[in-house]
């Protein structure tokens, strides 16, 4: 009788849902890091004990000297002599055998293009584990299987983003009111257009005070008198996006979380014109591209019509309590 295995990517996402991630930073890394004297029996053992790590990381006090794939560890110590010929041995010993050029990317590297420079590697080497690098120094190591999982996964979202649209337009059309509805829509955006956090902020009017406390939803005072980034999305009528928000000097006053390096703005209107704005941060200098902006600005419209019928269901209710 065969015995039923769990599917390998259930180890890496044991939800066995596969998130959108906005950069490899945000992908499962292992921070495995050893000194080039490590002897390779002690790094062998941590291996052992622990199946998922797709490697370790050497390194020489702060210089890196690559990582040495898991798969090419024990191959190599598998052969005749490996085991007598490194296993007492240093770790960078081992390291030059392998001759595994070090392969590093920075941690903001969004999925696409991270797997496309990966898989240009030489045959040899396309499967081996990408060496990550933060912003401060730090490194972590990166599982090919997770990247390509993942690059999958936004793969199979974008194809399936007209059937999350029509979900919505039912919704929608329904004359539902639920607070959730606009979570619904962020979350749909977040799949195609992946983002850290998103607020749609409003303007404050009376019209909107029962939305004040619903999740996403923002209702500020002073939406455009905060800074002139605002004010240019109200003006130009169009989306605005800003790489980096630390080289912008205008970013201060900016309602968003403190960690935001990339950021995008996309204008909300309602029956009177633009009462608000999306507010789209990611957590990385990860800017966003053309189609991650049409699709904000998609589902922008659905957050309009959110708008629309609110204030339509709000004019009724007005009318109805007049006359009754």
């Amino acid at each position: 009788m065969k015995t039923s295995s769990i599917p390998h990517y259930f180890n890496i996402f044991p939800t066995g849902q596969i998130p959108a991630p906005v950069c490899i930073g945000d992908l499962p890394l292992s921070d495995y890091i050893v000194s080039y004297d490590t002897p390779v029996e002690q790094a062998v053992k941590h291996l052992q004990a622990n199946i998922l790590l797709p490697g370790v990381i050497v390194m020489q006090g702060t210089r890196l000297l690559g990582a040495a794939p898991r798969h090419k560890i024990f191959e190599r110590l598998g052969r005749r002599y490996g085991i007598e010929l490194f296993l007492g041995k240093p770790i960078s010993d081992l390291l030059l055998e392998l001759r595994v050029d070090a392969f590093t990317l920075k941690s903001q590297t969004n999925i696409n293009t991270a797997a496309k420079l990966a898989l240009s590697r030489p045959q040899g080497s396309v499967y081996d584990p990408i060496i990550v690098e933060y912003d401060n120094g730090g490194y972590a190591l990166l599982d090919m299987y997770a990247l390509l999982l993942s690059q999958s996964q936004l793969l199979s979202n974008i194809n399936s983003v007209v059937g999350s649209m029509n979900n919505i337009d039912m919704i929608l059309a329904s004359g539902s009111q639920e607070r959730n509805v606009v979570e619904l829509i962020l979350e749909s955006l977040r799949l195609v257009a992946p983002y850290h956090e998103a607020d749609v902020l409003l303007q404050n009017q009376s019209n909107y005070e029962t939305l004040r406390g619903s999740k996403h939803i923002t209702l500020l005072d002073d939406l455009w008198s905060a800074n002139d980034i605002y004010r240019a999305v109200r003006r130009m009528k169009q989306p605005l996006n800003i790489e980096d928000v630390k080289m912008a000097p205008a970013w201060n006053g900016a309602y968003a979380p403190s960690k935001t390096r990339s950021w995008m703005g996309v204008p909300i209107t309602d029956r009177h014109g633009i009462v608000g704005l999306l507010s789209l941060s990611r957590f990385s200098v990860s800017p966003f591209n053309n189609n991650e902006k049409e699709m904000a600005q998609a589902f922008a419209r659905y957050i309009n019509s959110f708008l629309e019928k609110f204030l339509q269901r709000l004019e009724e209710k007005r009318v109805y309590d007049k006359f009754f």
